[in-house]
C-alpha cells in the first residue's frame, strides 16, 4: 500500500506541474521572451523526468522487477543531479549574477556535480559504488551515495544563502525581495526534504518537495513575473502606438507641406473669360513658353486646339481634340465643379504626362475660367507601375475568376509543396486526377462564349460535387486537376466511376461531358510525373468517350 501511495504522490505532483506551468512548457503568451524563463523551462523538464522515474520506481518495486528497478534508480539519480544543476543555473540567471565570481562558481559547481553523479551512475552499472538492488528488490545506498547527497544538500543550502544575501546587496531591486526570499526558501525546502529522504528512502519526500517548491515558485515568482511582463508589454505597446501616432502626425504635416509646395508647380496657368474667350497668361515656365501660345489673346479654345496639333502626343491627340471644347469644359464644370483631362505633351522630343484642370471662380469683373496645366508625368508613371504590379498579382491570384475553383497558380503552389514532401519522404498518399471538358471549343464557336462559360461552370460543378474533400484546380482553358488525398484518395476508384456515371447522365440530358484520367503516387520523383500519367489516362478515356458516342 505504501508503494502504491509512493507512485500516486508522483502522479499527482506531475499533473499539478503540467497544469500550472503549461504556459512555460508550451511557450504560451511569449513565455520564452525572458531568458530566466527559458532556463526554468529546462528545469521543469528535468523535474518531469524525475517524477516519471519516481513513479516508475514505486511500480517496479511493488512488482519486484529488480533489473528494471536498478536501471530506473540509475536514471533517478541522474535526474536529481540534473535538477540541482538547472536550479543553480536558474537562480544565478534570475539574480543576474552570471558575470560575478561567486555566480560563476555556483554555475560550475552545479555542472561538475551533475557530471560526477552521471559518471558514478554509469560506473555503478558495472561496479557498485552508489547503491545496490538485490534479487528481492531491496534497495541499499552505499557510502558514496551518502557523500553525494551531503554535497547536494550543501550546494542547495549554499544557493539559498547566496539568494538571501542578494536581498541585502541589491537594495535597488526592492520590488524583488519577496521573489529572492522565495528562491531561498525553495532551496531550504529541497535540502530539508532531501535530508529526510536519507532516513526514509521508501517515502516520496523529494517528489513532495518538488511539488511544494514549484507551486511556491509559480505563486510568488513566475506568476508575478509573468504579470509584470504582461504589464510591461502593454506599456511598451502603448508607447509604440503613441510614437507611431506622433510619427503619422509628423508625416501628415510633412506631406501637407510638400503638397502645398507642389501645388503651384504648373507648366502654365491661364485666366479666360468664358463668354468672350479672351485670355491672359497668369504664369508659365520656360518650357511651356517655348510652345508659342501668346501671353494674351482672343479665341482661347480654338487657338489652343490649333497649337495642340503639333504639341500633343499623336496617340492622345484625337481624344484631346474631342474633349477640350468650350461646351465640354463648361458642361463638366457645371456638373462636377471641375474639368480634368490627362494627356501627353511632347516636351524635348519625349511624351510627358500632363493634367489640364479647369475651374470657374467669381472675380470682381465676373466669372473667370482658370485653366492650369500641371506636370504629372512622375505620378502617372508611378500609377502605371503600380497597376502593372497589380495586374501581375491578379494573374497569380489563387482563385479562378470564372469557375470559383483554385487557379493554375494555386496548383503550382500545391505541386511545389508536394514536391518538397516527396523530396523529404514525408508526402501523404495522394492521386492526381486530370479532367478535360469535352467540346468546349465547339460550344463556344456555335453558341457563343457566354454559353461556353456556363458549359464550363456546369462541368466544374460536376467535378466539385464528385471530389468534395479535395482541392479542384482549373489548370487550363478546359482542363481541371484534382489532388485527391484522405477520404477521396481512399475512394478514388469509386469517384472515377461516379464521373463516368455522371457523363452518361449528362450525355442523355445534353449536358457537359468530362474526360477523366487518374494516377496514384507510387515511386515518382515529382508530382509532374504523376500528372503526366493521369494526363495520358485522361486522353485514353477521352478516346473511349468518342468511340462510344459520349463525347
Amino acid at each position: 500500500m505504501i508503494l502504491n501511495y509512493y507512485s500516486t504522490i508522483g502522479i499527482l505532483a506531475l499533473l499539478i506541474l503540467l497544469i500550472e506551468n503549461q504556459d512555460i512548457l508550451l511557450n504560451l503568451n511569449e513565455s520564452f521572451s525572458v531568458r530566466a524563463w527559458k532556463v526554468y523551462r529546462k528545469y521543469l523538464f528535468v523535474i518531469i523526468v524525475y517524477y516519471l522515474t519516481d513513479i516508475t520506481w514505486g511500480i517496479l518495486e511493488s512488482y519486484k522487477l529488480s533489473a528494471l528497478l536498478f536501471a530506473d534508480t540509475t536514471v533517478y539519480f541522474i535526474a536529481m543531479a540534473a535538477g540541482v544543476m538547472y536550479w543553480t543555473k536558474y537562480t544565478v540567471t534570475y539574480l543576474e549574477e552570471e558575470r560575478y565570481l561567486f555566480g560563476r562558481f555556483l554555475l560550475h559547481s552545479g555542472r561538475i556535480f551533475a557530471l560526477c553523479v552521471t559518471i558514478l551512475s554509469v560506473v555503478n552499472l558495472f561496479t557498485p559504488v552508489l547503491f545496490t538492488v538485490d534479487q528481492d528488490c531491496v534497495y541499499k545506498a552505499l557510502n558514496i551515495r551518502y557523500v553525494i547527497l551531503g554535497i547536494q544538500i550543501l550546494l542547495l543550502l549554499l544557493i539559498s544563502a547566496y539568494t538571501f544575501t542578494s536581498i541585502a546587496r541589491k537594495r535597488h531591486a526592492a520590488g524583488k525581495w519577496k521573489k529572492y526570499r522565495t528562491l531561498g526558501l525553495f532551496g531550504l525546502l529541497m535540502a530539508a526534504f532531501l535530508t529526510a529522504q536519507l532516513w526514509y528512502p521508501y517515502l516520496p519526500l523529494y517528489a513532495i518537495a518538488y511539488l511544494l517548491g514549484t507551486c511556491l515558485l509559480r505563486a510568488s515568482v513566475i506568476g508575478d513575473e509573468k504579470e509584470e511582463y504582461r504589464i510591461m508589454l502593454q506599456e511598451a505597446d502603448r508607447r509604440m502606438e503613441q510614437r507611431l501616432t506622433e510619427e503619422r502626425a509628423l508625416e501628415e504635416h510633412t506631406a501637407f507641406a510638400r503638397i502645398s509646395a507642389l501645388g503651384g508647380e504648373y507648366l502654365s496657368i491661364y485666366i479666360v473669360d468664358p463668354e468672350t474667350e479672351h485670355y491672359h497668361e497668369y504664369s508659365a515656365n520656360t518650357a511651356y513658353k517655348s510652345f508659342g501660345l501668346p501671353a494674351e489673346g482672343e479665341d482661347f479654345f480654338n487657338l489652343t486646339k490649333a497649337l495642340s496639333r503639333s504639341l500633343v502626343y499623336r496617340k492622345d491627340l484625337k481624344r484631346f481634340m474631342h474633349a477640350f471644347t468650350r461646351e465640354n469644359v463648361l458642361s463638366e464644370i457645371e456638373r462636377a465643379g471641375l474639368f480634368v483631362l490627362t494627356y501627353r505633351l511632347v516636351i524635348q522630343e519625349k511624351p510627358v504626362y500632363v493634367q489640364l484642370k479647369c475651374a470657374m471662380v467669381e472675380e470682381a469683373e465676373g466669372c473667370r475660367l482658370i485653366v492650369g496645366i500641371n506636370d504629372v508625368d512622375a505620378q502617372v508613371k508611378q500609377e502605371q507601375e503600380y497597376e502593372k504590379r497589380l495586374i501581375q498579382a491578379e494573374e497569380k491570384a489563387m482563385i479562378d475568376a470564372l469557375t470559383g475553383v483554385k487557379s493554375k497558380y494555386a496548383y503550382m503552389e500545391a505541386e511545389a509543396q508536394l514536391d518538397h514532401q516527396i523530396e523529404t519522404q514525408s508526402q501523404p498518399p495522394f492521386a492526381v486526377v486530370v479532367l478535360d471538358v469535352n467540346d468546349l471549343k465547339k460550344v463556344n464557336d456555335t453558341s457563343g462564349h457566354q454559353v461556353g462559360d456556363q458549359y464550363l461552370r456546369e462541368a466544374c460543378r460536376m467535378i466539385c460535387q464528385t471530389f468534395k474533400h479535395s482541392p479542384v484546380f482549373r489548370v487550363g482553358g478546359d482542363e481541371f486537376a484534382v489532388i485527391a488525398q484522405g477520404h477521396d484518395y481512399e475512394h478514388i476508384d469509386q469517384l472515377i466511376r461516379g464521373i463516368e456515371e455522371l457523363n452518361r447522365e449528362s450525355t442523355r440530358a445534353g449536358g457537359a461531358v468530362v474526360a477523366c484520367g487518374m494516377a496514384r503516387f507510387t515511386d515518382d520523383t515529382s508530382v509532374a510525373s504523376v500528372f503526366r500519367r493521369a494526363d495520358m489516362d485522361m486522353y485514353a478515356n477521352k478516346q473511349r468517350l468518342k468511340e462510344t458516342g459520349n463525347a
